[in-house]
């Protein structure tokens, strides 16, 4: 399938924090403020290729000194973040690659906005949605941090490894995706 994952950035402003909102802005750049990702083709076109993603839900949990005990206590403290790490490649390491512009600007933007006060960057995976976001005034997504890495075996393609943290109200945005626990 074509173009099975994308990550999109919003603006200040925005009606919505909908996929379909990012491709219509082409303030900055033709295509919009999304990069799409095609998972099962190798990198030939715009976009990229995602290899890896991982997915990591961390649980706060503090330890309690027993100075008289053979151990520790410990403490669920309850859900303390979700972390979402790619691992990809994109076409073009060269400076006219919109991919590339794209990223050097999303990560020196703001990472919030008007409307979208806890993280302004949305994702979609087809064949593993549950980590989808679409940013809303509640939650979003928070670019956390972008590596590149140039493989000379590559010729004019760059690796990426890219983070990003949901911020805002966890338990919401884990009860509209069906969870609607305790």
């Amino acid at each position: 399938m074509a173009n099975n994952s994308a990550i999109w950035w919003v603006k200040s402003g925005a009606a919505n924090g909908l996929e379909a909102t990012a491709v219509s802005d082409t303030t900055n750049h033709s295509d919009g403020e999304i990069i799409l990702f095609n998972e099962s083709s190798p990198v030939v076109a715009k976009g990229g290729l995602v290899f890896n993603s991982e997915f990591r839900i961390r649980n706060s949990v503090a330890e309690n000194a027993r100075v008289d005990g053979n151990g520790n206590d410990v403490q669920d403290m309850g859900l303390d973040g979700i972390d979402v790490q790619i691992t990809g490649m994109i076409k073009d390491s060269d400076a006219s690659n919109t991919a590339m512009a794209k990223f050097m600007q999303w990560i020196n933007e703001a990472k919030t906005t008007t409307g979208f006060t806890e993280g302004r960057f949305g994702l979609r995976i087809d064949d593993f949605p549950y980590f989808n976001l679409v940013p809303v005034a509640t939650y979003g997504y928070v670019l956390n941090d972008i590596t590149f890495v140039r493989d000379p075996n590559k010729d004019n393609k760059v690796g990426f490894i890219l983070t990003l943290r949901v911020g805002g109200n966890l338990r919401t945005w884990l009860d509209a995706g069906g969870y609607n626990g305790e």
